[in-house]
């Protein structure tokens, strides 16, 4: 029987670390003037430390990204089931919630154009998870590929998501999960329904 490798708490600060110090620096200048000196400097740790962690700054990003959206996606999980009213417009609800606490990780996926190869990858990640759990994209008789659908439901979550962040996270969260619901779920759901 296999059993898991437990990470070292030391091992486990220095890439929380890491991260914290990516995060606070893409929020202060452009992903591709980023060097791994200015990560380690910020985070106060030696230059060759990096390595033993990470291969370059892309990974890192996306190892913080990664375990975001993993973390949104628990979210969603646990709280869906627990809530009242309309599925869709719950998960909406608490996707917006959770933007809301790690807005700078959101701000960060959509601030550059540096980022392209990164998003485009989170793009895939959220157009699985739609794929996966969107029944309505797997009608034999549509015009639209599923693969097609779940990529734009994808992609409109995320321009709905720069929107809201540059509008000062207004609406709320109640009113953004009403919105997700009517502009991405149902406006795909009718795409997809209609010859």
């Amino acid at each position: 029987m296999k059993t898991k490798t437990k990470i070292d708490p030391r091992v486990r600060r220095t890439r929380r670390i890491l991260q914290e110090a990516l995060v606070s620096l893409i929020l202060e200048k452009e992903y591709s003037a980023i060097s791994i000196k200015d990560l380690t400097d910020r985070a106060e740790v030696a230059y060759i430390t990096f390595f033993r962690h990470y291969n370059g700054i892309d990974e890192l990003l996306m190892e913080v990204l990664d375990e975001g959206l993993a973390e949104l996606m628990r979210h969603i999980a646990t709280l869906a089931g627990q809530a009242d009213g309309s599925a869709n417009e719950v998960e909406g609800k608490l996707i917006f919630e959770y933007i809301k606490q790690k807005s700078d990780l959101f701000r960060i996926l959509l601030k550059s154009q540096s980022v392209k190869r990164i998003r485009k990858a989170v793009v895939q990640n959220i157009a699985t998870i739609f794929q996966n759990s969107c029944g309505f994209l797997q009608r034999p008789s549509s015009i639209i590929p599923a693969n097609m659908a779940s990529n734009h439901m994808a992609t409109s979550l995320l321009a709905l998501i720069e929107w809201w962040l540059e509008n000062k996270l207004n609406p709320p969260p109640p009113q953004m999960g009403k919105i997700y619901e009517a502009l991405i779920i149902d406006g795909t759901r009718s795409a997809v329904s209609s010859r």
